[in-house]
C-alpha cells in the first residue's frame, strides 16, 4: 500500500514541481500524514527527490528562455550555505517542534500568496515603464 501511495504522490509533486507551484511544499506534509514518516526524515527525502525533478524541470525552463541565470546563481550560491546548515539545525530539533515550525511557514507563505494577487501588493512591484 506504501509503495501506490509513494507513486501517486510522486506523480503528483512532479506534476506540481514542473508547474513551478512548489511541490515540496505539499511533499513534507503529504509524506509525514500519508506515510508517517517524521518531519526531519520527510525533509531529507524531499531534497533528494529534487535533484532529479529538479533538472528536468530547469532543463524546460531553460529551452523556454524561462530563467534569469544572475538571479539563479546568486540563489545557488546562497542556498547551498542555508541548505547545510538549515539541514544541521533540522537533524537536532524536535519533530513536533519541527513541524510547528514548518506549519508557521506555510501559514505565512499562504497567507502572502492570498494577499498578493493583485501585482501591485507584492514586496518588489515595479510599475511598468510606460511608451
Amino acid at each position: 500500500m506504501d509503495t501506490m501511495i509513494v507513486v501517486i504522490i510522486s506523480i503528483a509533486m512532479g506534476f506540481l514541481l514542473g508547474l513551478g507551484v512548489g511541490g515540496g511544499k505539499l511533499l513534507i506534509p503529504a509524506l509525514v500524514l500519508l506515510l508517517g514518516i517524521t518531519q526531519q526524515i520527510a525533509q531529507g527525502t524531499t531534497l533528494a527527490v529534487f535533484l532529479p525533478i529538479s533538472l528536468i524541470a530547469i532543463i524546460t525552463h531553460m529551452r523556454e528562455k524561462n530563467m534569469s541565470y544572475t538571479h539563479a546563481l546568486y540563489l545557488v550560491i546562497g542556498s547551498v550555505v542555508g541548505a547545510y546548515l538549515g539541514a544541521k539545525i533540522a537533524s537536532n530539533i524536535d519533530t513536533d517542534h519541527l513541524r510547528k515550525i514548518y506549519g508557521g511557514f506555510m501559514l505565512i507563505i499562504g497567507a502572502y500568496e492570498m494577499v498578493s494577487k493583485d501585482p501591485k501588493t507584492r514586496l518588489h512591484y515595479k510599475k511598468p515603464k510606460e511608451a
